[in-house]
């Protein structure tokens, strides 16, 4: 058998330059906060705000101008806004009030994980698409999600006292990438994006996830590890939705439309649709409905980034 070669098709998803900063190089902020945090005991409090809400809080809530602003898809998710959205505030409240902040926090932290998982996964279904690869979907999906829930079942081992060796772990996780590399050198040509956004970004968990698994429930490692594991996917989530709501939206008259025609615009606008995470800490109600939106951001990426089946999405993407 020859042996693979590059893959010569346009297979970014928007540009090579702005994949490479947006949804691959987003990973070395996560690199660099778990080693900030390492030298200290975790991050700095005002960096935390800065990043709560410059980034986290954008991050979320900017799925408004998809879910909500757009009233095609406020009428098709109207069923989910309806019971979705109260359901998720209410499991948090009680959630919260039963178990605790800081159990609470782990629990969100791991629905946090998957949700992370998904999107990886789904970035890796957008590059193979780009490149028009269509073997091996089932490899791909698993091995993404396995790889990105290994490091979280390291951590639980810790919590629950099972000391699991980490060497046990990580054999595991290099099994499955020598497996996995296997099948991919030896396709017919090589989809340089799907995997340099794999090798950015696996490493980084079981960094993050180690860090936080030295003390399972100290509160400041917690927070750390969290914005290390989420600045990249901030990054790739606010990045990705502006160039759909650019290339859907910005011919249309209003608010949406007007955000959507340049990016400074929508990073405002993402900001301006935040400012209730800004007043969180001030009240249990106020923080409750914050993060029960968190949690319904979870739910409503799963409805609406389907690209099968959905022309308009797959025409704004480019695909």
């Amino acid at each position: 058998m020859s042996a693979a070669i590059v893959n010569t098709r346009p297979t970014w998803i928007i540009s090579r330059r702005d994949d490479l900063f947006f949804f691959i190089g987003s990973a070395l902020f996560g690199y660099a906060l778990i080693a900030w945090a390492s030298l200290r005991p975790g991050l700095p409090v005002m960096f935390l705000v800065l990043f709560a809400f410059l980034i986290d809080s954008p991050h979320v809530f900017s799925t408004l101008t998809r879910s909500l602003l757009d009233g095609a898809e406020r009428t098709r998710l109207r069923t989910i806004w309806l019971v979705g959205f109260p359901l998720c505030v209410a499991v948090i409240a009680v959630l919260v009030t039963m178990a605790g902040g800081i159990v609470a926090f782990v629990v969100i932290a791991s629905v946090s994980q998957w949700h992370v998982s998904k999107q990886h996964m789904g970035f890796v279904m957008l590059y193979k698409r780009k490149a028009q690869e269509k073997e091996d979907y089932k490899l791909d999906k698993y091995f993404t999600l396995s790889s990105f829930m290994l490091p979280l079942a390291y951590y639980y081992s810790e919590l629950f006292g099972l000391k699991i060796p980490l060497s046990l772990f990580l054999l595991i996780g290099v099994m499955l990438a020598v497996y996995y590399a296997w099948h991919q050198v030896r396709k017919p040509s090589v989809n340089v994006p799907k995997l340099l956004l794999l090798v950015a970004f696996i490493p980084l968990q079981w960094f993050a996830w180690h860090y936080r698994a030295a003390e399972p429930m100290d509160l400041p490692r917690l927070v750390a590890a969290g914005v290390a594991l989420n600045v990249g996917h901030s990054l790739q989530y606010l990045r990705l939705m502006y160039f759909h709501n650019h290339n859907r939206y910005s011919e249309r008259q209003g608010f949406l439309g007007f955000i959507s025609r340049k990016p400074l615009f929508f990073v405002a606008g993402a900001i301006l649709l935040a400012l209730p995470a800004i007043l969180k800490s001030q009240s249990f109600y106020i923080s409750v409905l914050v993060v029960g939106m968190l949690f319904f951001h979870f739910i409503v990426d799963a409805r609406i980034w389907r690209v099968r089946g959905d022309q308009e999405l797959a025409t704004a993407l480019r695909l």
